[in-house]
């Protein structure tokens, strides 16, 4: 009998600078440091959003909802930064 364990490694999640954590305000769902969002099609630039805080780094957008690549629904930026006390 041959039993094989396939371990896959997750990237890390995202995490605010103060030791916080970034995720979904409606599913809770944490993105890790290789999800990537697109901007606008006229930009098209493809990054993580929130690297630089819903900043566009290549035309200078800023976001202010960002839609979760989980559950697809639209929130405030801001809603997806939890600090450390909360």
């Amino acid at each position: 009998m041959f039993v094989a364990l396939v371990v896959t490694k997750k990237d890390p999640a995202v995490t605010v600078h103060d030791g916080g954590r970034i995720r979904c305000p409606k599913c809770e769902w944490e993105p890790s440091s290789s999800d990537r969002w697109y901007c606008d099609p006229d930009c098209d630039h493809c990054w993580n959003t929130f690297e630089t805080r819903g900043l566009c780094p290549k035309c200078g957008k800023q976001w202010t909802e960002t839609a979760c690549l989980r559950c697809g629904v639209w929130s405030p930026h801001d809603d997806w930064y939890e600090t450390s006390s909360s």
